[in-house]
C-alpha cells in the first residue's frame, strides 16, 4: 500500500467457517494443548491478517462515504491526508486446512505421529496446528489440488480484478 498498490490480491489460509460450523464445538471435552497451539498460530500468523482487511474494508468504506457526502469540500483532494481507496480480492479454502490435515494425519511418520497424538491431535476435528506443521506430500499435493480448485471456481472474477484499470 505504501509503495502505491491500487489493488491487493489477498490469500488467506483461514477457512471462512458457516455460522453453524462456527457454533460447533471442535473438542468434546476439554481443549488439548494441539488445540489450543493451533489457536496461538492462528493469532499469530492469521488474526492480524483478518484485522489488516477489516481495516482497509473500514477505510475503504469512509472514503467512499466521504466522496458521496454533500458536505464534503468539493475541492479538497480525497488523497491529501494520504488515503485513497484500494481494490481488495481476499481469497480463501473452500474447505477447512485443519480438516483436510486430520484426514491426513495417520500417514505421518510413526515418530511424528506419537508426538502429534500426544498433544491430543485426535481430540479436534479441526487441527489448525497440524495443518500448519504437516509437510506430507500427500498432503501437500491435496492442498495445492484445492487451490487450483478454488483458483478455478473463482478465475472470472480474478480475471476481472486483475485486468481493473
Amino acid at each position: 500500500m505504501h509503495l502505491g498498490a491500487r489493488r491487493i490480491l489477498a490469500i488467506s489460509t483461514r477457512y471462512a467457517r458457516s455460522q453453524e460450523e462456527a457454533e460447533q464445538a471442535s473438542v468434546d471435552a476439554y481443549p488439548p494443548p494441539a488445540q489450543i497451539l493451533g489457536l496461538l498460530f492462528n493469532s499469530v500468523f492469521l488474526d492480524q491478517f483478518d484485522a489488516d482487511v477489516q481495516a482497509l474494508e473500514r477505510i475503504n468504506a469512509l472514503l467512499r462515504q466521504r466522496a458521496s457526502d454533500p458536505l464534503a469540500d468539493a475541492g479538497a483532494d480525497p488523497r491529501a491526508d494520504g488515503l485513497r481507496l484500494l481494490s481488495l480480492c481476499m481469497l480463501r479454502p473452500s474447505r477447512d486446512l485443519g480438516r483436510l490435515a486430520n484426514e491426513h494425519e495417520p500417514k505421518l511418520p510413526g515418530g511424528f505421529r506419537f508426538l502429534t497424538r500426544g498433544l491430543g491431535t485426535k481430540e479436534t476435528r479441526s487441527n489448525d496446528m497440524l495443518s500448519l506443521v504437516m509437510f506430507q506430500p500427500d498432503y501437500l499435493s491435496r492442498l495445492v489440488e484445492l487451490g487450483e480448485r478454488d483458483g478455478e471456481l473463482r478465475a472470472r472474477e480474478i480475471d476481472a480484478f486483475l485486468a481493473d484499470e
